[in-house]
């Protein structure tokens, strides 16, 4: 694994200082594995929002058609939707 040897700096507020170290110390992380590891989920999760894909007139009827479908019943589908959110 390549060492790590770029540095990023940012100011944030002692409250948001000490919030990062708690998350930290339930995860056994340093800060700084915590942070990054945050920002890159982030940055992943915006990159997804980004993604495009071009799809011809007969492609994209097909994807429609997906898309509208009933879904298979299936136990994973069944648990997704009785299991309440976490922040619930």
């Amino acid at each position: 694994m390549a060492t790590a040897t770029d540095v990023m700096q940012f100011r944030l507020r002692n409250e948001e200082k000490e919030r990062i170290k708690r998350g930290a110390d339930l995860t056994g992380v340093p800060a700084s594995k915590f942070v990054l590891r945050a920002a890159l989920k982030e940055a992943d999760h915006a990159e997804a929002d980004q993604a495009y894909f071009a799809l011809n007139g007969k492609q994209f009827d097909a994807f429609m058609a997906a898309l509208n479908a009933e879904p298979t019943p299936n136990e994973a589908l069944n648990k997704l939707l009785h299991t309440a959110a976490p922040w619930e």
